[in-house]
C-alpha cells in the first residue's frame, strides 16, 4: 500500500469509520494500479477524494510511455451512465514521453470530485461507481489500464 493509501486508511480510522476504504487494484505486466476513495459514504456537496497509484512491482526499471500530457483519468458513473469525468473540460498536449520507473517506484495521482455532473449541476443522493484509468503504456501491453469501479454513496 502506498503512503497516500495508508494515509487515507489512517484518516478513515481516526474518523471512526468501521468499514474499509473503498478500493480496487489491478496488475498488468509489471505494473500494479491501485485506487482508493476516502470513504464509502459522503454528505451532499462533500468532495470525494480519489487517489490512484501505479507501482513498478518488478526488480528492474520499467519504462512507461505516455502518448499525451494526460497521464490518468477518473470517471464517475451511475447505473452505467457517465456522470462525471475528470478530463471532460481539459485539453492535453499531444506529446510522446517516457517515464522511467525504478524498481518499487510509484506514481501517485489525486483528484477531488465536487459531486457535480458534466453540466455542472449537483448530483442527486444515491450510489455512484468511481473508476480510474492509467494512460501509460508498458510495451508490450494495453494502451491504458482501468481499475475499479468502487461504489460510493452520497446521502441525503
Amino acid at each position: 500500500m502506498t503512503g497516500i493509501l495508508a494515509m487515507l486508511a489512517i484518516v478513515a480510522l481516526l474518523a471512526g469509520s468501521p468499514a474499509p476504504l473503498p478500493r480496487a487494484e489491478r496488475t498488468i505486466g509489471n505494473l500494479r494500479v491501485d485506487m482508493a476513495v476516502g470513504k464509502a459514504a459522503f454528505q451532499p456537496g462533500e468532495p470525494v477524494a480519489v487517489v490512484m497509484s501505479v507501482t513498478n512491482m518488478s526488480s528492474a526499471p520499467v519504462v512507461v510511455t505516455m502518448t499525451s500530457a494526460q497521464q490518468y483519468d477518473v470517471v464517475v458513473r451511475q447505473r452505467g451512465a457517465l456522470i462525471w469525468q475528470w478530463s471532460h473540460d481539459k485539453a492535453f498536449a499531444q506529446v510522446l514521453r517516457d517515464i522511467d520507473m525504478a524498481p518499487g517506484g510509484t506514481l501517485t495521482y489525486q483528484v477531488a470530485w465536487d459531486q457535480r455532473d458534466l453540466q455542472g449541476r449537483r448530483v442527486e443522493p444515491g450510489a455512484y461507481d468511481v473508476s480510474c484509468l492509467f494512460l501509460g503504456v508498458q510495451r508490450p501491453g494495453p494502451p491504458s489500464v482501468e481499475v475499479g469501479p468502487v461504489r460510493i454513496a452520497i446521502g441525503r
